[in-house]
C-alpha cells in the first residue's frame, strides 16, 4: 500500500519531467545537469591524469570523434524532423572545435601546440557558456536533441583540458594572436554563408536569446554589434591569458 502512494505521487512528476516541452535556463533540470557535467569532467581528468601523454591523447581522439558522431546523429534528428541542412551545418564555435580537437590529436609538436591552445583559449569559452546558456532551451531537457547537445559541448569542453593537463597546450602571452589568426581564417567566411544564406552561424547576425550575447547587442545596438564581439572576445582573451600567466608563475 505504501509503495503505491509513492507511485502515484512520483508518476506525475515524472511524466511532467517528460512531457514538457521546453525549459530555462538554471531551471532544476538543466542546474544538476551542470552539476553532473562538472562532477563527471572532474572524474575524467583525475583518472587520466595518471595515464601517459600518448594514452590521454588517444582518449582526446576517441572523445573528438564520438562528438563529431553525435552531432551527426543530431542533424540527422534534425532533418528528420524537416529542418533544412542549411541550417545543421558544423559551422558554429563550439562545431569548429570537433576539427580543431582532432587537429590537434593527431598532430604534432608546435602544430599539436597551436590547436590545444585555440581549442582551450577559444573554444572551449564558447562551450562552457553553451552549456551555461543553451540556446536550445526551445526544446523538451529530456528529448535526444537536448541531451545530445549536453554531450557534445560537454565532451568539447573536457577534451582541451586534457591537453593541459598533459601540458600539450603551452599558453603564454606570447602566444596572445593565435585565436585573432584563427578568428581571422574562419570568421569571414561564415559571415559571407550567414548573409547569403540567410543564417547565424558563430551568431554572427543576432545573439541568442537571454544569453550573454544579447547584453552586448542591448549595449552597443545591432550596428555596432560585431564591433562589441570583437570587444567581448579581446577581454576574454586577455583574462584568460592573464590568469594562465599568473598560474604559470605559481606552479614555478
Amino acid at each position: 500500500m505504501h509503495k503505491r502512494r509513492v507511485i502515484q505521487w512520483y508518476r506525475p512528476i515524472v511524466k511532467a519531467l517528460i512531457n514538457m516541452d521546453s525549459f530555462s535556463h538554471f531551471c532544476p533540470e538543466h542546474t544538476c545537469m551542470l552539476i553532473t557535467v562538472a562532477a563527471a569532467v572532474i572524474a575524467g581528468l583525475l583518472i587520466l591524469r595518471r595515464s601517459t601523454d600518448r594514452h590521454a591523447v588517444n582518449a582526446a581522439l576517441i572523445l573528438s570523434v564520438a562528438v563529431l558522431i553525435g552531432e551527426t546523429v543530431q542533424d540527422i534528428l534534425l532533418v528528420k524532423e524537416g529542418g533544412d541542412i542549411m541550417c545543421f551545418l558544423p559551422l558554429h564555435l563550439c562545431n569548429l572545435g570537433i576539427f580543431v580537437n582532432l587537429a590537434a590529436a593527431f598532430t604534432r609538436g608546435k602544430i599539436q601546440a597551436f590547436f590545444a591552445e585555440i581549442s582551450l583559449i577559444l573554444i572551449m569559452p564558447g562551450s562552457a557558456a553553451a552549456l551555461l546558456f543553451p540556446d536550445w532551451t526551445y526544446r523538451p531537457f529530456w528529448s535526444v536533441i537536448s541531451l545530445l547537445c549536453f554531450l557534445t559541448h560537454s565532451l568539447t569542453v573536457f577534451v582541451p583540458l586534457v591537453f593541459l593537463m598533459k601540458q600539450k597546450a603551452h599558453v603564454t602571452f606570447r602566444h596572445f594572436w593565435y585565436p585573432y589568426l584563427f578568428l581571422l581564417l574562419t570568421v569571414p567566411p561564415v559571415y559571407i554563408l550567414d548573409v547569403k544564406a540567410g543564417q547565424n552561424y558563430m551568431f554572427l547576425m543576432y545573439p541568442p536569446q537571454n544569453s550573454p550575447l544579447e547584453w552586448i547587442q542591448n549595449l552597443t545596438g545591432s550596428s555596432f554589434y560585431i564591433a562589441g564581439l570583437i570587444l567581448l572576445i579581446t577581454v576574454i582573451l586577455t583574462v584568460e591569458y592573464a590568469l594562465y600567466g599568473i598560474a604559470e608563475k605559481i606552479r614555478k
